[in-house]
């Protein structure tokens, strides 16, 4: 079995509508266009968001010099593609259960895969929260940051924040199998990570706005607002999930607000390749050719790739 708020999905959201009474011809067809729009978007934004953010992993790992704050989004882009790759097994899953009748190893493995949702959305989570925090140490700390930082705290903190993810998901699975809550232990974990995470995260936004609009930080302008913007985005597509789990958490379940949901987590984890895109795109002319992510990533992180630089000549003048 897996959980009642995934079941829901499975039969309703996604795919398989339960229907009282035999349903006219029409009905029939509008429902089957809903279900294929809806499955066709979620797999379309899937398979872009596996496009860039792979597209960042192989730039990330084997063509850009790596540095502590790369290896932060090395990982984001890592638990995003886990999301993605969830989400997109799930819609087929859910595709193969229309085709025939629901198996054991069908429901088997849509709860693995919900798992594995969980499992890399909470890291995807920890991980903006800690790049927002390194940044605002690094803008209103710069001495420290710069010369005292330990340069393998990036590795250790994304260590660590893979690891305790895995513990909250192993949790959930746990006390699902056990039935230790009478609904989904999803819905108190969600609320979990939203208590640890969006106070630091809100105030981490507001400090990383105002050092945009300074002048003092115009070299770091555009890794600034990456961040930034990453930031937002997340407020913007996570908020409708938190929010209808929460409700449906309290007995108001309703399948559009539950595809709502699934929706806007799958932009949520397609996004930042595009961010990143964006921002690192210079104004051209019309003879220069057109930026390519790998310049653009180059662009974006150059700040912080000068600041290591002067951190190493720093400690060799020391020495």
């Amino acid at each position: 079995m897996y959980p009642q708020s995934m079941k829901l999905i499975l039969n309703t959201t996604l795919n398989i509508s339960e229907t009282s009474g035999i349903p006219s011809t029409d009905d029939q067809q509008f429902e089957k266009l809903r279900r294929n729009l809806i499955n066709g978007f979620i797999a379309l934004v899937c398979i872009l968001g596996l496009v860039g953010n792979g597209r960042t992993i192989y730039l990330l790992a084997f063509s850009i010099k790596r540095n502590p704050f790369t290896t932060f989004i090395l990982n984001l882009s890592i638990a995003d593609s886990g999301v993605l790759t969830s989400l997109i097994v799930a819609v087929i899953l859910v595709a193969v259960s229309t085709l025939r009748e629901n198996t054991d190893i069908v429901k088997t493995f849509f709860l693995l895969f919900f798992e594995l949702f969980f499992f890399t959305y909470s890291v995807s989570q920890f991980l903006l929260m800690a790049i927002s925090l390194d940044r605002c140490v690094a803008v209103l700390f710069p001495l420290w940051h710069r010369c005292h930082r330990p340069s393998n705290v990036s590795t250790l903190v994304c260590s660590f924040i893979w690891i305790f993810s895995f513990l909250l998901s192993a949790l959930h699975y746990i006390l699902h199998q056990t039935k230790s809550f009478g609904s989904s232990p999803f819905l108190y974990l969600l609320i979990v990570n939203g208590l640890l995470c969006t106070p630091l995260m809100v105030v981490s936004t507001v400090t990383l706005w105002i050092q945009v609009r300074s002048k003092s930080q115009r070299n770091q302008r555009k890794l600034l607002t990456t961040i930034l913007l990453a930031l937002l985005f997340f407020f913007l597509f996570s908020f409708p999930m938190y929010v209808l789990y929460v409700v449906y958490g309290f007995g108001f379940r309703h399948p559009v607000f539950l595809t709502i949901g699934i929706g806007c987590a799958t932009l949520n984890s397609s996004i930042n390749p595009l961010l990143y895109f964006l921002v690192g795109m210079k104004k051209r002319g019309k003879n220069q050719p057109k930026a390519s992510l790998k310049v653009a990533l180059q662009r974006v992180f150059k700040d912080e790739q000068e600041s290591s630089e002067r951190e190493q000549t720093t400690e060799e003048n020391i020495l």
